[in-house]
């Protein structure tokens, strides 16, 4: 079962390679295989028995979470949208950077998702790439993540007709500081065809050990 707590669990093992190849294969078989009884067709119709099942299932599911980031994340190197370097190129810039620098687990994960979203759409990336990876990460780095368009603007929107000094609309608020540093130092120089970024792989250990974790709700 998922965990309800709001504070994010950061003990749990990394899932190992025979784990995720026993839940892919379980998780992938059609139907309802070994349950005995009435499902019916709605979910007002499922039984407490039914309903323990599915959250078993649920449970094991969760084991491919961090396979499922990095093949996102992978697919994003066919996403340029006219920048210099993919969009994969673009987060593994990030993260490394925010590796280099100092940063916790959580916010290089977060850096190296941080526009994730944009496999969805562009408009509203940060949050969409926020509540992804919320039930994972830190506080910080999911309010970093949802807001960090307000903190880059300040770097571009005066280009384009906005207002540059949008971040000051979160002047004081507690992760106010990594987030500049973030889009100042991490985000907005991670464009750069010459920079030697980790390659995916350097990061492939960090992400599963993150989306191991258990998941919080709220």
């Amino acid at each position: 079962m998922t965990d309800t707590n709001t504070t994010t669990d950061t003990t749990t093992s990394t899932v190992s390679d025979d784990e995720i190849a026993a839940a892919r294969e379980r998780v992938g078989v059609p139907g309802s295989p070994g349950f005995e009884g009435e499902i019916g067709g709605s979910m007002a119709e499922f039984s407490a028995d039914y309903m323990t099942y599915i959250e078993d299932y649920l449970d094991e599911d969760l084991k491919l979470v961090g396979e499922r980031v990095l093949a996102m994340l992978r697919s994003m190197g066919e996403l340029h949208q006219g920048f210099a370097v993919s969009q994969l190129d673009h987060a593994l810039q990030t993260a490394t950077r925010a590796e280099r620098d100092g940063a916790s687990e959580d916010m290089v994960v977060a850096s190296l998702c941080h526009d994730i979203g944009k496999t969805f759409s562009n408009m509203n990336h940060p949050a969409i790439a926020a509540e992804m990876l919320r039930p994972w990460v830190s506080d910080e780095a999911y309010w970093v993540v949802k807001y960090h368009q307000d903190f880059q603007g300040r770097h571009y929107y005066g280009r384009i007709g906005m207002d540059p000094e949008m971040r000051r609309k979160h002047l004081g608020h507690e992760h106010y500081a990594m987030a500049e540093r973030f889009a100042d130092d991490w985000d907005q120089t991670a464009f750069d065809p010459d920079y030697e970024a980790e390659p995916l792989e350097h990061f492939e250990p960090l992400v599963r050990k993150v989306f191991s974790r258990t998941p919080r709700r709220g």
